[in-house]
């Protein structure tokens, strides 16, 4: 059972769940389409993403029809090496919520009394006063020791030893209380080993080991004379190597495939054919601690996101609705709208909204900005922060752990790693005409020639064998993933969400950015300046009084700015009048009837559409054009058969960074420009403050016009491409739900992670503390990326055709081909961990230069 705390609505309980697998089987995204061909005919299996960089795997399956230990199962016999890391199954079994129907037992000294009391009695007065809460009562009578087992979440000991000390002459103390630390809620839970966060540790096979030991010691065969016998030793060496791969190649061969295990176990029966044991144990060595190497170079990748999980909060500390005692619970097991306690240093455990307390918070595991944020009564909070504070903080949670801002950044990075850009694509259709093309003129090789004598195909065979080795993929095919992997991660550390490497690669191409005014460019803290009521027909607090009720169910910050600037003049929202029929006009303010009467509030276009503005004396036209050349936002209210009879302006804060961002974006050659709803004169006196001119700056805009505005800078980008060079692109970064459909039409958009949901679900990036100067970061990281993946493929290509040039003139041997392809792919990895923070510095990113 669980307390009847309030629970969200839309939580409807599921039988779907999310289970992360983790399986070092997997080589490349070759393995893709074998392990979509396993998992997609499973009954209950609906959605599968596989990371092949991280060698994880993600599959949404109803855990009713298939379990994930079925899932593993089936991986595992295709040899994938399939563990589960977390189990949908528990996820779904989970409550939220205290357990109201655990009991615990509270002992309690005998003072003075207790002669001739007998446990019946006892027990018969606790169950007449506390009913079903009482379990059973023992006496102690030696020691004079009463115990009581009793239900926590209903009832405290303190009470219990009330209730006794009233009882005749009974004198009674508390011994131990069996909920007083609270822990008795989670003790009651089975621990959910998925939710432990270990780093990554990578170790080599203890046959692997054994086969590189005897594979030296074969090779001091070719000293020659009595030595020469130890070549046999190298055949103890495939005897210890070469049953992994050879049972991943028949898996694979099983499924009609053909994947480097099936080229590495060809080559060494080609070795073995032609009596070369020597070269036969080095491929079967040398592969098998590629997978260990590989591994190594790509820890610190997986670490990144481990990372990341692991500021998930562990525990709670829930206030009991009824006894108000601490109850220590999993804070995955914390219900929307619960009371939570939070001590100086302790986590957060879900997003939520302070009740009382006033301390500072550490984002900077969630934004990757250092400087604390102070925490007062009615201002929101994210799970996974930290109390640095003196003070305690009562949070009342508005979200579980698994709605929580941390929960849904490490989402949107694993789907980010997940997802497959169109470079990705590409280079894997050219793997798979590349490989079976390679693989055919290596049989070629190894069969023809033995035409024209016993000589000649033994030659032929040896280089034809190399040729099958080279044809490996691997390098790659990893090289551009792995890239990605480590952008996608060391953005999250720097609290930035890039959701998939095609993002990345856009970011590297950006021209153009447009901004956003309110929330973007400025904080979207509005305050009222200004208020000047127009005519003699009503009093300032009448006008004020109905700009309030008009604002109040409006969401926008200017809104609510209004709304408290009445409020600081004592003028508050009237109680006996309401708002009906009220209305939003996109792109120029609101309307509403109250007391029959037609209000409108506003910006100037909604009142020169109504014929209105033009009624304006020229001294109330002048005051408020005053205030928007200051940088104001001006409004105006007007009452059906009164006309105009307020005006107002509300002034928005500047983002502190935003001129030294815009600064640096125009040095680096990118083109800024401001696309706003604002009046003009605001909009150019915002531009003037943050170095736009006013051919940068586009204003009085509707939602459809901001679009229009997009939809001519993406063309003109595209009309400016040229054959020997890629489409430029166009950002847009914004936070407003108006800002969607402009958001959704960039080439790449980005949202501010302080603005709207929809924003945010809009846009390929988010920078998760609204801070421009991450812009300026992403902005320098796609051109790294870019580079980094050049840098990877030519390697990769150079380094195939080198080793196939030394084959096809039998200059190569067939252990130097092994090492040139394991070497080739811990190198593109090693590059591509290069865009991953160092521990003592940042990336090895450096900015764009301009173009």
């Amino acid at each position: 059972e669980r307390d009847n705390t309030p629970v969200d609505n839309d939580e409807e309980i599921s039988r779907v769940g999310h289970s992360t697998i983790t399986a070092t089987g997997i080589c490349c995204s070759s393995e893709i389409p074998a392990i979509l061909s396993i998992l997609r005919p499973i009954k209950g299996v609906e959605e599968i993403s596989v990371n092949p960089a991280m060698k994880t795997i993600y599959v949404d399956h109803d855990v009713d029809i298939v379990s994930a230990s079925d899932i593993c199962l089936a991986l595992n016999d295709a040899r994938f090496g399939a563990t589960i890391v977390k189990d949908a199954a528990v996820e779904v079994a989970r409550k939220t919520g205290i357990p109201t129907d655990v009991m615990v037992v509270t002992t309690f000294d005998i003072l003075s009394g207790g002669d001739s009391i007998k446990a019946e009695s006892i027990e018969e007065l606790l169950r007449s006063t506390f009913a079903k809460n009482i379990s059973s009562v023992t006496l102690d009578e030696p020691k004079k020791i009463v115990s009581v087992e009793h239900n926590p979440y209903y009832l405290a000991a303190s009470p219990i030893a009330n209730t006794l000390n009233k009882y005749g002459q009974l004198t009674v103390s508390i011994k131990k209380d069996g909920g007083v630390d609270g822990l008795w809620a989670i003790s009651s839970m089975k621990k959910d080993e998925g939710d432990d966060i270990q780093l990554q540790k990578s170790s080599v096979r203890i046959t692997v080991v054994l086969a590189g030991l005897l594979w030296i010691v074969s090779m001091l065969s070719h000293i020659g004379g009595n030595w020469k016998y130890l070549k046999y030793v190298a055949l103890l060496s495939i005897a210890f190597g070469l049953p992994p791969i050879a049972l991943k190649a028949f898996k694979t061969l099983g499924r009609r495939k053909f994947d480097v295990n099936c080229m590495m176990l060809f080559a060494v029966i080609g070795a073995v054919t032609l009596q070369d044991y020597t070269e036969a144990a080095a491929v079967t060595f040398l592969f098998g601690i590629s997978e260990w190497l590989e591994s190594l170079a790509t820890t610190r990748a997986r670490n990144a996101l481990s990372a990341i999980m692991s500021l998930q909060p562990e525990q709670a500390n829930l206030i009991n609705p009824i006894t108000k005692d601490i109850v220590v619970l999993p804070a995955n097991c914390v219900a929307v709208g619960s009371t939570v306690s939070v001590r100086p240093g302790d986590k957060i455990p879900c997003d939520g909204i302070v009740l009382d307390g006033s301390s500072t918070v550490d984002e900077s595991n969630l934004t990757g900005e250092s400087r604390p944020v102070k925490k007062q009564p009615d201002m929101k909070v994210s799970g996974g922060t930290i109390n640095i504070g003196n003070s305690q903080l009562l949070v009342r949670t508005t979200a579980t752990t698994n709605n929580s801002a941390v929960a849904r950044l490490i989402r949107l990075v694993e789907e980010a790693q997940s997802n497959r850009s169109d470079t990705e694509q590409l280079i894997d259709s050219f793997a798979q005409i590349y490989t079976p093309i390679v693989v055919l003129a290596s049989l070629c090789m190894c069969t023809i020639p033995w035409a024209f004598g016993h000589e000649t195909g033994e030659y032929w065979l040896y280089n034809g064998l190399i040729v099958i080795v080279i044809a490996c993929p691997c390098a790659l095919i990893i090289s551009t993933p792995v890239t990605y992997v480590a952008g996608l991660a060391a953005a999250a550390q720097k609290g930035v969400v890039i959701k998939g490497g095609q993002h990345l690669e856009t970011l590297g191409k950006v021209k153009t950015i447009a901004f956003d005014k309110t929330g973007t460019l400025s904080e979207g803290i509005f305050q009222l300046l200004h208020f000047n009521v127009i005519g003699q027909n009503r009093k300032r607090e009448d006008v004020l009084a109905y700009l309030s009720l008009m604002e109040a169910p409006a969401s926008h910050p200017l809104s609510d700015a209004i709304v408290k600037g009445a409020a600081n003049e004592q003028v508050d929202i009237p109680k006996h009048l309401e708002v009906k029929d009220h209305t939003l006009l996109p792109g120029e303010g609101i309307t509403g009837l109250i007391d029959s009467k037609k209000v409108f509030v506003g910006n100037k276009k909604l009142f020169d559409r109504l014929g209105l503005y033009e009624q304006l004396s020229k001294e109330d036209a002048t005051t408020v054009n005053d205030w928007a050349q200051a940088g104001g936002t001006i409004g105006f209210i007007s009452i059906e058969g009164e006309g105009i009879v307020g005006s107002y302006c509300v002034s928005d804060k500047i983002r502190t960074e935003a001129k030294s961002v815009i600064k640096e974006l125009k040095k680096i050659g990118i083109e800024t420009t401001m696309l706003t709803g604002d009046q003009s004169q605001a909009a150019l006196g915002v531009g003037s403050l943050i170095g736009l001119q006013e051919c940068d700056i586009k204003s009085d805009l509707l939602p459809e016009e901001k679009l229009v505005a997009i939809r001519e800078k993406v063309d003109a980008c595209q009309q400016q491409k040229k054959w020997w060079r890629s489409k430029q692109t166009v950002m847009m970064v914004g936070d407003g739900v108006n800002d969607a459909p402009a958001l959704a039409l960039a080439d790449v958009s980005v949202a501010m992670g302080e603005g709207a949901a929809l924003a945010m679900e809009t846009s390929d990036v988010t920078l998760m503390d609204s801070n421009l100067n991450k812009l300026l970061f992403v902005v320098n990281m796609g051109p790294c990326v870019i580079r980094t993946i050049i840098e990877n493929v030519v390697f990769s290509f150079a380094v195939k055709a080198i080793v196939a040039g030394f084959a096809f003139a039998g200059k190569a041997s067939l252990w130097a081909a092994i090492v040139s392809d394991v070497g080739a792919m811990l190198i593109v990895t090693a590059n591509g961990m290069k865009l991953l923070p160092r521990k003592n510095g940042p990336a090895d990113i450096e900015p764009k230069k301009s173009s």
